[in-house]
């Protein structure tokens, strides 16, 4: 791995890890050690096949764009369907990061300041780090300046990890945790198997990292992304561990962080959450307003294989207004809508699994003629992702009892409040499921 393509690395590791290590002591207590560690390795394999077939498919096909190619092989109903689907997911990610601050954050800044952690409070919040922070980053137009920034947000999640192994350490010494942890849990398969297959979403941000590189090439994008997708599974696997058997005593939430005794570093931790989820906001923007402007202003693809079409330029009134649009947007739903867990969830089961696993293999198994290598995984991915879509969705729509809403809101990453309310918040990357 070259110095130059490490930027690209921290990026997409800081775009695919976000909060969703919160979960994973959950989904290890909730399917068993062994069962959990074998579903997380599961959903790597899956997130870096898919990827290969996504970027294998635009380079072959010419197609350096996720609409393009999806207009190259379905026509303008394949890439409607994507740009609305990247539309919405992304949008609706953004919402779930914004609940997220506003949650975590009130409670940090009361303890502070002495200011009453009020609705009001958190309404400020949300305002100041939105327009203060999430608004300028996303009008950034050359995503290697955020290399800085990810890797602080790299290395504040693995001070997380090594905290959560400390927390551990006294339960291990003692011995008898291996008395009080599952090891094998089937019950818990269909309910975390989509925490774990879309905690590494990042096939949106593939064709952008592409056209960032100073050579592009698919062995060069395999590196980067295998290299990502590797950090953040060793990440969420010692904390999936370490969390379940510090933990092992309680029911474990799918907030790890909610467990912790309320301390200085607690705080310091909550507070690091919420500054990576405002840091990456446009590594979330970014896809999301290329999605608008060739949704808003369409530009016909060339037709002609031996002509590679190029991204379309956004001009400088348009770029903003739609940076502005979307941030203002989220903004706004996220104080007036906080409890929009169904919403989210729906919106990551069906155009979460479309994007990430059921795309990639359709445009691969279209560009690639019958006899080509690969046509049996690309078949074997497709199914895999309609598979989890349909029990990722059934299990949603079946969570409004109250019987169920608990572990869908587990699913969805959601911290505490401090009042011990139902979670509110959501993940960019569960919210996928």
């Amino acid at each position: 791995m070259s110095d130059t393509t490490w930027p690209h690395v921290l990026n997409l590791s800081n775009s695919i890890i976000g909060i969703t290590v919160l979960a994973m002591p959950f989904c290890f207590k909730e399917c068993g050690v062994l069962l959990g560690v074998v579903l997380l390795f599961f959903s790597t394999w899956l997130t870096l096949t898919s990827c290969q077939l996504l970027m294998k498919a635009g380079i072959i096909s010419r197609r350096r764009s996720y609409g393009f190619l999806a207009y190259y092989t379905h026509g303008a109903p394949g890439k409607f369907a994507v740009e609305v689907g990247m539309i919405g997911l992304q949008i609706g990610t953004l919402i779930a990061q914004v609940v997220i601050i506003g949650d975590l954050g009130p409670a940090i800044i009361s303890k502070v300041t002495g200011l009453q952690n009020s609705s009001h409070l958190r309404t400020a919040l949300i305002i100041l780090l939105c327009l203060c922070i999430g608004l300028p980053l996303g009008l950034l137009k050359n995503l290697t300046t955020l290399s800085h920034a990810s890797t602080l947000c790299i290395l504040f999640y693995s001070i997380f990890v090594i905290y959560v192994m400390f927390l551990a350490t006294p339960t291990l010494f003692k011995g008898d945790w291996l008395n009080k942890v599952n090891l094998w849990r089937t019950e818990g398969l269909f309910k975390c198997l989509p925490i774990f297959s879309f905690a590494f979403g990042c096939q949106t941000q593939l064709f952008i990292l592409y056209d960032a590189l100073a050579e592009p090439s698919l062995k060069a994008m395999n590196s980067i992304v295998g290299s990502a997708v590797n950090m953040c599974t060793v990440a969420y696997l010692l904390v999936g561990f370490f969390g379940y058997v510090a933990f092992c005593d309680i029911d474990v939430s799918g907030d790890i962080i909610t467990h912790f005794d309320a301390n200085v570093v607690t705080d310091v931790l909550k507070l690091g959450f919420v500054i990576s989820i405002a840091i990456s906001f446009p590594l979330i923007i970014y896809p999301c307003r290329n999605s608008l402007y060739t949704l808003l202003f369409p530009q016909k693809p060339k037709h002609d294989e031996n002509i590679e079409p190029q991204r379309p330029v956004i001009p400088e009134l348009h770029f903003k207004a739609i940076t502005v649009a979307i941030v203002i947007g989220a903004m706004i739903t996220g104080i007036l809508v906080p409890n929009v867990e169904f919403v989210l969830a729906m919106n990551g089961a069906t155009m979460g699994t479309l994007i990430c696993y059921i795309f990639p293999a359709m445009f691969f198994l279209r560009v690639m003629t019958t006899s080509s290598d690969g046509k049996n995984l690309a078949q074997l991915v497709f199914i895999f992702g309609f598979t989890i879509m349909l029990l990722c969705t059934y299990t949603t729509l079946n969570s409004q009892d109250v019987g169920h809403i608990q572990p869908a809101v587990d699913i969805m990453d959601k911290p505490k409040l401090e009042d011990g309310e139902s979670k509110k918040a959501c993940n960019r990357t569960t919210t996928a499921c």
